[in-house]
């Protein structure tokens, strides 16, 4: 469930036994979950002061060398919403995920809703 707080950012309610699956999920299949080191979201004791410190050090780099350094960003804020979950479990199946634990993402998955929460009132 997704509530939007007096400050209108929303907060997410997920229930205990989610967090219990997907840490044992994890355990089970972290060998197989492997992620670029330059990757710093979703990754425990990185975020995004060691993403804006790498970039800042790049750029010194390059400028402290006599170098144009010229940036282009891309917000993807938006992209969670959007990822077709078919493809990542058939990515999941090919890191060789045991087909029993994509099976039981397939399925909690399919059952998933969100639900705003604003004055009292429950969407749709």
């Amino acid at each position: 469930m997704i509530l939007i707080g007096p400050n209108y950012r929303a907060i997410a309610i997920g229930p205990i036994i989610a967090k219990v699956m997907e840490n044992v999920i994890l355990k089970l299949c972290q060998d197989k979950l492997c992620s670029d080191d330059l990757q710093f979201g979703f990754k425990q004791g990185l975020g995004c002061t060691n993403a804006v410190f790498l970039c800042r050090s790049t750029i010194d780099h390059f400028t402290h060398r006599g170098s144009n350094v010229y940036v282009a960003t891309l917000d993807i804020k938006k992209a969670f919403d959007t990822v077709n979950h078919y493809k990542l479990f058939v990515l999941l199946l090919r890191a060789c995920v045991p087909l029993c634990v994509v099976a039981i993402l397939v399925d909690w998955y399919s059952k998933l809703y969100v639900t705003v929460k604003w004055n009292g009132c429950f969407s749709n």
